[in-house]
């Protein structure tokens, strides 16, 4: 039932922010990039910058098309001066992985490029006790948050099984990805399931992992994003390297942006209590004429509010700009834009 729905989904969202949660995020995309000429590789690929990161950290992942569009995101950690383990989407894997066997074909360079996706099970612990819970569970790692900071990457073993950890995560808590073999991801979900169960650790959903990583500010490639959209446009400028003589769309992007850009995506907030909240894909409007769109939205009990992302004109995107959204049945209602992210602005839960 509806209702029961909604509830369960509360209940996920409340034990992820007050306790521990866990999810299975197995379908999410991996890549193992290996060889002298790795850090060059993602270099040229993707937006940020690799060639200086350090072992035993990750950064995060955008790649774009060579007319500056977005395909797709996630995080390159470094294992090795000579091996990174890329992630990326559950849609979007296959699209990152024929991108890098098509450049690699083109730029010849000295690298391996292997979909590892179907060999990992991961799941994501997080949440302000998940720390606690991984330490019943792993003893070959400092967990102490100076040894193990966040966007951190480690190999240790988790309940005796070989894991790739990765200290980060899409809902704006204290997290760790944990990446083992597919034929020990059961056993570890059980050994989760025990070693958290004085922890109230429960496991949460798809629904509700949306909620989250809204209240976070957290863009989903597809839903938040179009075949069209530019990193600028997306408002993540900040994942551009502009010290990077080249990277895989890079021209397009400078041409774009300083041809400027007609649509900016910005978070709005409703009262809590309104009675029409707007759904995905409604129009955003201003006087008779469409200006975006909405693309995501929830009712938000860790901000007391309606959020939500939606394109809007340029001049609309400054924070406490009103505007106007044709909601079901035509009807107008009325949001605010507000900076992001909703929750946490200073991110001082997920780096704790």
């Amino acid at each position: 039932k509806g209702t029961e729905r909604a509830e369960a989904i509360r209940a996920e969202v409340a034990a992820v922010r007050q306790g521990c949660g866990v999810i299975d995020v197995s379908t999410l995309g991996g890549i193992d990039v290996r060889g002298p000429d790795a850090a060059e590789f993602l270099e040229r690929l993707y937006t940020f910058s690799y060639a200086k990161q350090p072992v035993g950290r990750a950064r995060y992942a955008l790649m774009c098309d060579q007319m500056g569009a977005i395909i797709d995101d996630g995080v390159a950690c470094r294992l090795h001066p000579n091996h990174f383990y890329v992630t990326a989407t559950t849609t979007g894997v296959d699209r990152v992985y024929q991108q890098m066997m098509w450049w690699n074909a083109q730029w010849r360079m000295d690298v391996d490029v292997a979909n590892v996706t179907a060999a990992y099970a991961g799941v994501n612990l997080t949440g302000p006790s998940s720390r606690a819970v991984l330490a019943k569970l792993c003893k070959d790692a400092d967990l102490s948050p100076g040894a193990f900071p966040y966007m951190g990457v480690r190999v240790a073993r988790v309940a005796g099984i070989p894991a790739r950890l990765l200290r980060v995560g899409f809902v704006g808590e204290l997290g760790y990805e944990i990446h083992v073999p597919a034929s020990q991801g059961e056993a570890l979900w059980d050994a989760i399931l025990y070693a958290g169960r004085n922890f109230n650790v429960r496991p949460f959903g798809v629904e509700a992992q949306r909620v989250l990583r809204l209240e976070k500010g957290h863009i989903i490639v597809g839903q938040d994003t179009d075949a069209e959209t530019t990193p600028e446009e997306a408002d993540m400028a900040w994942a551009i390297s502009r010290k990077k003589p080249f990277f895989v769309g890079q021209r397009a992007i400078d041409v774009l942006g300083r041809a400027g850009i007609k649509r900016k995506l910005a978070g709005f907030v409703m009262p809590m209590e309104a009675p029409l909240v707007p759904e995905e894909s409604h129009l955003v409007v201003r006087e008779g004429s469409i200006t975006g769109r909405v693309t995501s939205v929830a009712r938000s009990e860790a901000v007391g509010k309606a959020i939500g992302l939606a394109y809007v004109a340029p001049e609309q995107a400054n924070p406490g700009t009103r505007i106007a959204i044709k909601a079901a049945g035509g009807v107008l209602v009325e949001a605010e834009i507000v900076k992001l992210p909703f929750y946490d602005p200073q991110g001082q839960r997920q780096e704790m």
